[in-house]
């Protein structure tokens, strides 16, 4: 710390250097975030920017103020130290001066801030002494105690006085204005220009000023160890981060050989199979025709003809039979290749992912580190600046300069506090289990009539099921509203046992709640206008965020409206009355802010897809595949929009298969008749068009894969039912 005794010879030199012409600063301007500069060196940087200025030593961004840079306060303290270092410096050159007094050219022996001007040393005598100056006394500087190891910054500070009015050069000043920023005034001004304003006396406007300081120098000391620790946690999360990336690549690699051993043992055992399988068939036949060959030698001539047409028949059956094993065998060598070969690309894909992810955390570790290294700068900056504050005891200078340090502190610690948010997911990359992401693709259909129905009563009542969501191990999860306007989310299985129910707290605004499974046992949903969150089954544990506290310059007005999930990158993506859709992770953190293209009115509903993101959009009507990287999406395709008759026919829900094709329910809305339509797996083309029976009102549909295959699942109301649908 900097006391008000330090010597001037103390101070680093670094402090009093321009970092832009790396020479002593020339009327130093300071920034809000305390950093100095030469008004001139700032003007020539300046004029890149514009109305904005980045600060080259902590990289923060600033708007100039009304002026310009003459805008920009003078630094008062370091602008007294610099010019004391040239009034010693000019003296150790040249100690013969022109006195301001006599006007003789003889060896100074003081200098006068009052005058601003040497005195001789018969002048000085006489300056000291006469009741004339007597308001120069104080002002007065012996030459012999020029040497910086004998000033001090408060005794530097005692002699200089009082700014000059900027609109009375002439006068000093002796009031602050506060309502012009504190800008120091003289009497003149009183009653011109600044009249009516709030006008305080220098010293108590001071004493107020260095309370304030003090108070906001306490509430930063708090995280000035947390800001250096978070470096130390920043360096351990990159070593962890390259630790866990060694072990998954590992494991995804013994994962492949293990997967690539199995096939190929399955497919020598199957050739062994074959060839025992043609043995005994030929050893069969051989048999037979022995035995056909001592009967013929029996019945001689009379049963020749018959016994050849009988061998030649059997033989003839044989070789249909072995050419129908190898027929069968060849298929099934092409099912175990094909699944080969899904298993490699499902590798090389979780090696790819690995790879992404790596980056991406070590992004943002650099991110992360680059801004504490700025934080670290800044926390140096405010130090230095906070003890030449009270080293300097300048009463004008504290009421100049502690306003814009108390600001910069306020918006350090802002800073230190949000910086170190989520650091602890910094180090996590994932790889996901090899044998659901491994499917070998295969040509379906969908089901011609209801194949069964899942009755609804035993587990939620007569509740309305608002939306539906399964997994790929059976389990099948609504979100509704109850009676009361309460938010309850139902998992049950296909023969309707209910597993797990939850009651969400809702608040009076609402909307219609959605959901999608984010892992096997973790459910991602949206509620109210402008909340989503997260239920896990394995411990029963809800969390939830509202989208204003998260995301900055949410919109009033807007509303959610759709949730999907992408369970490889652990994203929950929501859609919205808008053209904008968020991504958070699993932590509820927000990653992105996506604008869907000019064309999307709104992503009414939504579902991923390969990469790529589905949107329905109900002011259109249309529906289309769009990118999801970066900020702007792009159109990869539309789909086609289906022929089904005359009517006000919308889109209502999209879901996808584990083949990778795509469902979208269309609906009536003047007779309520629906229809299922099935486009291909990459180009938005369809496949096929299934007409649901009845008029039920349909609010959404999904897909859930269960032992005996994949199904289609389609609730409805008066009774609650759910139709299921076959995919083979």
């Amino acid at each position: 710390m900097m006391a008000s005794a330090t010597p001037l010879k103390d101070i680093d030199g670094q402090f009093l250097q321009c970092c832009l012409c790396m020479e002593q600063l020339k009327e130093p301007k300071i920034l809000p975030c305390l950093h100095r500069y030469c008004r001139e060196c700032l003007k020539k940087f300046a004029k890149e920017g514009g109305q904005k200025i980045q600060c080259v030593t902590c990289r923060e961004q600033h708007t100039l103020p009304k002026g310009g840079i003459d805008g920009l306060k003078t630094d008062f303290n370091t602008k007294n130290i610099i010019e004391f270092i040239q009034l010693q410096d000019s003296v150790n050159i040249d100690p013969l001066r022109t006195c301001i007094h006599c006007k003789k050219k003889l060896q100074a022996s003081a200098f006068c801030f009052r005058c601003n001007d040497f005195l001789c040393e018969t002048c000085h005598q006489f300056h000291a002494s006469s009741s004339i100056v007597k308001d120069h006394h104080p002002h007065i500087f012996s030459l012999s105690k020029a040497e910086a190891a004998n000033l001090t910054i408060q005794k530097l500070s005692s002699l200089k006085v009082a700014p000059r009015c900027q609109a009375h050069p002439g006068k000093l000043s002796e009031l602050c204005c506060t309502t012009c920023d504190s800008l120091p005034v003289c009497v003149p001004c009183t009653y011109g220009e600044h009249q009516g304003h709030n006008l305080k006396e220098v010293t108590s406007l001071a004493k107020i000023q260095r309370e304030m300081l003090r108070g906001k120098v306490a509430d930063l000391m708090q995280y000035k160890e947390k800001a250096y620790r978070t470096q130390e946690e920043i360096r351990k999360e990159k070593e962890e981060l390259d630790i866990n990336m060694v072990k998954e690549r590992m494991k995804a690699l013994e994962q492949l050989d293990a997967e690539e051993e199995r096939i190929k043992e399955t497919i020598r055992n199957m050739d062994g199979e074959l060839t025992r399988k043609g043995a005994e068939l030929e050893g069969c036949v051989n048999a037979k025709e022995s035995l056909r060959k001592k009967d013929l030698e029996q019945r001689m001539r009379k049963l020749k003809e018959e016994f050849e047409l009988v061998c030649e028949e059997e033989r003839r059956e044989a070789v249909s039979t072995f050419r129908k094993l190898q027929e069968a065998n060849k298929r099934e060598t092409e099912r175990l290749q094909e699944e080969l070969r899904a298993v490699i690309g499902g590798i090389k894909g979780q090696l790819t992912s690995l790879n992404t992810q790596k980056d991406e955390q070590a992004r943002k570790i650099k991110e992360l580190s680059e801004h504490f290294d700025g934080i670290v700068i800044r926390f140096g900056t405010v130090t230095t600046t906070v003890d030449c504050i009270r080293a300097a005891e300048n009463e004008w200078a504290d009421v100049q300069c502690i306003p814009d340090v108390c600001r910069a502190i306020d918006l350090l610690s802002e800073d230190v506090k949000k910086s170190s948010l989520g650091l602890g997911n910094l180090s996590v990359v994932r790889v996901r289990d090899l044998s659901p992401a491994v499917t070998v693709r295969r040509k379906v259909g969908i089901s011609k009539h209801v194949e069964s129905v899942i009755h609804m009563q035993n587990v939620m009542g007569e509740w309305e099921v608002n939306d539906i969501t399964g997994n790929t191990d059976g389990r099948i999860a609504v979100i509704s509203w109850t009676p009361s306007n309460q938010t309850h989310l139902t998992v049950f299985n296909m023969r309707s046992d209910l597993l797990h129910q939850k009651l969400i707290p809702a608040r009076k605004l609402y909307c219609t709640p959605k959901c999608s499974f984010l892992t096997q046992s973790q459910i991602a949903f949206i509620h109210e206008y402008d909340e989503v969150g997260i239920y896990d089954m394995g411990d029963q544990s809800l969390k939830s965020a509202m989208l204003k506290d998260v995301i900055t310059n949410w919109p009033f007005n807007q509303w959610v409206s759709s949730v999907t999930t992408d369970p490889t990158n652990g994203y929950i993506i929501v859609g919205c009355d808008s053209r904008d859709v968020y991504v958070f992770n699993d932590q509820l953190q927000h990653i992105n802010t996506i604008t869907l293209p000019a064309c999307i009115g709104n992503a009414h509903d939504i579902a991923m897809h390969e990469g790529s993101l589905l949107v329905c959009d109900s002011f259109s009507r249309r529906a289309f595949a769009v990118t999801v990287h970066g900020t702007a999406s792009q159109v990869k395709y539309e789909f086609t929009e289906p022929t089904i008759g005359r009517g006000n026919w919308g889109l209502v829900s999209v879901c996808t298969d584990q083949n990778g094709y795509v469902y979208m329910l269309w609906r009536d809305e003047w007779t309520r008749k629906s229809v299922i339509v099935q486009y291909s797996r990459d180009s938005g083309q369809i496949e096929m068009m299934r007409k649901v029976s009845g008029k039920h009102d349909i609010p959404s549909m999904t897909s859930v894969r269960t032992k005996q295959g994949d199904k289609l699942l389609l609730p409805k109301e008066n009774p609650p039912q759910i139709l299921v649908y076959d995919l083979v």
